[in-house]
């Protein structure tokens, strides 16, 4: 560090140097348009005026100053240069021997009577100047701001309300995991985006999600049977899909404590595409209310940490039980410190491609409440995975509750529209004949209690969550052979980082238990690469060995009964 300080200051001496010389050497080449003046004149020369009498004393005391410089410069030069070169010796020689060849090869054309010697006079003056004048102080490097970040300091040329140009810097935060926007529970949650511009009255940024996956279910030819003993179609899928797009525009208006997201929804696999968006506005650590697209926080997949999940999306028992997302109110923040509460109010259980004209008039609900004993937190949004390594011991609990009453959203004797309840031989509750032969439930209310434990330390993370679902109340056009029915579950999942930041394996399982089940369980192996040392950016791999599914979806890895292996490879981005 020393021999690189005296080097450094060997090189700034030299190159002050320089610049008095060739400095001197302007001014002296201006005057010698007018130095013969001080002989008598002759023909048309006019004599010299007091000002460049003047100018040329001012160059005489400037030439001794430059001696008496020149001659420290050269003793504290040597004195550098013999210690600098015990460590850099091939450096420092180079740079001394640059001077004289950058003095040779400059020149200062004159051409005579080209210019008038009063404006000579006048160059090299304001050039005297300059050089008597102290140097400018350097100014200070730009501060660069991570590329997208909200909160980036405004331009000091910048005029208030004038957005702000983002531009790519080496740090881009969008390689930091996001903390997402905590009054978000679902998927609907967007990431750190870019910004696109930011004034006194607001700012809007733009995000996205996108997963792209291979799907393949064994064996190709299956058959099962329903509670009832009927035959259930089973036909496994064996294809590519851009999996799920989601499109965020997000920021804050007038006041950056009201926060607005508007969002475009799809999942590829069922050609689905939905728009919505929230509004919310934080009063305080304790209290964040908002209004709009949200999910009910009845599990620990719904309170806002997707995508960092294990997979791109969820295991059986947490797709069989979990509630859905509406339209309503929600609001979100801290009870007493490492303590924090969730609940949200809406429409019914999935609002997704139900318009207005099919809700009833009751509202359901759901709440949840999370404690962080050790570290206060778990991750980035909560995250599946310890990506991050905690280096003590994180821990996390969590209890919740959902309630809502459901329809089936669809005249009698037509397929129901609402897909949301399945018994666990994975028949729609709603479908004619799901209960007792040729009797159509109507009306049922949906009741969840879930529970879960997790704890991250150095990059090995486990979670354990477990259900108890009650359908009862119900309506029907016939008699019932059951007033209610009753299932519960598990999972559990464990991984661990066995290169950092790089590479995550994982496995899990879960189960189902309860009324028409056929014993339905699971078995998973996985891995997660981080090509770019981000939790946004993945590619997944996973093998699931599966027996009697209750859960029959296109989007997600299951449909209803299948009973072999789903392997599937996708690839995930989040920005």
């Amino acid at each position: 560090m020393i021999r690189r300080h005296i080097a450094w200051r060997g090189q700034a001496c030299i190159c002050g140097r320089l610049i008095l010389i060739a400095s001197i050497a302007v001014v002296a080449v201006m005057i010698t348009r007018v130095a013969g003046a001080q002989s008598p004149p002759a023909g048309d020369q006019p004599p010299l005026t007091d000002r460049e009498r003047s100018l040329l004393e001012r160059v005489k005391s400037l030439e001794a100053r430059l001696a008496a410089i020149e001659a420290k410069l050269d003793g504290n030069s040597a004195k550098d240069t013999s210690r600098a070169a015990t460590g850099r010796a091939a450096v420092v020689p180079d740079r001394l021997d640059s001077p004289p060849s950058v003095l040779k090869s400059a020149s200062f054309p004159v051409a005579p009577h080209e210019a008038d010697s009063s404006v000579s006079a006048e160059t090299a003056e304001k050039t005297l100047a300059d050089m008597d004048s102290p140097p400018p102080a350097p100014a200070s490097p730009p501060q660069q701001h991570p590329s997208g970040a909200a909160g980036a300091p405004r331009p000091a040329s910048q005029t208030p309300g004038q957005p702000v140009a983002t531009t790519p810097s080496p740090t881009n935060d969008l390689l930091e995991a996001s903390n997402g926007i905590p009054t978000i529970f679902g998927e609907f949650n967007p990431g750190r985006g870019f910004v696109v511009g930011r004034s006194r009255y607001g700012e809007l940024d733009l995000s996205g999600y996108m997963a792209v996956r291979y799907l393949n279910q064994l064996p190709p030819d299956q058959s099962a049977t329903d509670h009832l003993g009927r035959p259930i179609p089973v036909e496994p899928r064996n294809d590519y899909q851009f999996h799920r797009v989601m499109l965020f525009s997000q920021g804050w208006l007038f006041d950056p404590k009201f926060r607005y997201v508007a969002f475009v929804w799809t999942v590829q696999d069922t050609n689905q595409v939905a728009v919505g968006g929230s509004l919310s506005y934080a009063f305080s650590k304790y209290f964040n209310l908002g209004a709009g697209w949200n999910a009910y926080p009845g599990t620990q997949s719904l309170q806002g940490s997707h995508p960092y999940w294990q997979s791109y999306d969820r295991v059986m028992a947490d797709e069989f039980f979990r509630p859905y997302f509406s339209q309503g109110v929600f609001a979100q923040g801290i009870l007493v410190p490492r303590l924090q509460y969730r609940w949200m109010v809406g429409n019914n259980n999935s609002n997704l491609d139900t318009p207005a004209v099919k809700l009833d008039r009751d509202f359901s609900y759901g709440a949840a409440i999370t404690w962080f004993p050790t570290t206060g937190e778990f991750g980035p949004r909560g995250a599946f995975g310890d990506y991050e390594e905690h280096r003590k011991l994180a821990t996390r609990f969590n209890v919740a509750f959902t309630y809502s009453p459901e329809d089936r959203q669809a005249p009698l004797g037509t397929p129901a529209t609402n897909t949301t309840l399945r018994l666990a031989d994975s028949l729609n509750v709603f479908d004619i004949g799901a209960l007792a032969p040729f009797v159509t439930v109507e009306r049922a209310h949906y009741k969840l209690v879930s529970a879960s434990a997790g704890i991250k330390y150095r990059g090995f993370w486990l979670q354990g969550e477990g259900y108890g679902r009650r359908l009862g109340n119900f309506v029907a056009d016939g008699p019932l052979p059951v007033k209610v029915v009753r299932n519960t579950g598990f999972y559990v999942q464990a991984a661990q980082m066995i290169v950092r930041n790089r590479i995550e394996l994982y496995g899990s399982t879960s189960y189902v238990f309860g009324d028409f089940a056929h014993h339905p369980h699971e078995f998973i192996t996985g891995a997660n690469y981080y090509p770019w040392n981000t939790r946004n950016l993945r590619l997944n791999l996973q093998v699931i060995n599966v027996s009697h599914s209750p859960v029959s979806s296109t989007f997600g890895f299951y449909i209803g009964q299948i009973t072999g292996q789903v392997a599937t490879i996708g690839f995930t981005a989040l920005y």
